[in-house]
């Protein structure tokens, strides 16, 4: 890993619109190097937007965003080099075979990795198999599998992950949840977003609830659930996302 970089992630007041319509208004959101922070929120939230923004894809309208000190709207290749990246939706060259695709990945990030440790990552994930075939004949999750062996050969010091965990079985689930903990553990600083709230309860250090733009809720499970007396995660969730239990009722209504 490149060394861990001393001041993380930071999103400062960041405001983003499309088509005159905001999407992230002053939203500010801190990572520290050594933390996993999971960012939750419905659909539409925002959350790829900001996660966009960590490598320059995207600019915000107002404010500023840091990755271990580098501006990606002003220095977008540095930041590209700091941040491993997993968007929701990949973008995978199809056209070639899974040993062409981490050769390619890795040349252009100038990463020199020795042939036993691409072997035991393979093994890992259980592509070995794969490796002389295409990648657009994979299966949807051997295709994620492929774009994290790239990240984990890569090794970087910021992970953002946007619901890395869609089209994973539980093994290969288990397997990302044991080498972001592990990044952790070396000083790596990670942001991920997840549907799925117990992998948001068993891996996150801290979790920020976006919704309507902004950070409404933020801390660790164990606090929040204690803040909103609730039971499980999912019911702070739901009461900061303004969930109403007349849905319910509906649903009760139309369909029992």
């Amino acid at each position: 890993m490149e060394s861990p970089c001393g001041e993380g992630v930071v999103f400062e007041s960041i405001w983003k619109s499309f088509d005159s319509k905001p999407v992230l208004k002053g939203l500010t959101l801190k990572v520290r190097p050594g933390e996993i922070v999971c960012l939750l929120g419905p659909n539409g939230s925002g959350k790829s937007t900001l996660f966009k923004m960590s490598i320059g894809v995207l600019a915000p309208d107002k404010g500023w965003v840091k990755v271990c000190g580098v501006n990606p709207a002003k220095d977008p290749m540095r930041a590209r080099q700091i941040v491993g990246y997993m968007p929701e939706d990949l973008v995978l060259f199809e056209s070639l075979k899974v040993e062409e695709f981490l050769e390619f990945i890795l040349s252009i990030y100038g990463v020199k990795v020795n042939r036993t440790r691409i072997d035991e990552t393979l093994k890992l994930l259980g592509l070995e198999e794969e490796l002389g075939k295409f990648v657009g004949d994979l299966s949807r999750g051997n295709k994620r599998r492929v774009y994290l062996a790239a990240l984990m050969l890569r090794d970087p010091p910021v992970l953002v992950l946007d619901e890395a965990f869609t089209g994973l079985d539980p093994v290969g689930a288990r397997i990302l949840k044991s080498w972001v903990k592990s990044m952790s553990s070396r000083g790596a600083t990670i942001l991920f977003s997840t549907h799925v709230l117990p992998i948001a309860e068993a891996v996150a250090d801290r979790v920020a609830i976006i919704h309507e733009g902004q950070i409404k809720a933020e801390g660790r499970p164990d606090e929040l659930r204690r803040l909103f007396g609730a039971e499980e995660l999912e019911e702070v969730f739901l009461e900061v996302t303004g969930y109403s239990k007349e849905y319910e009722d509906i649903i009760r209504s139309l369909y029992s």
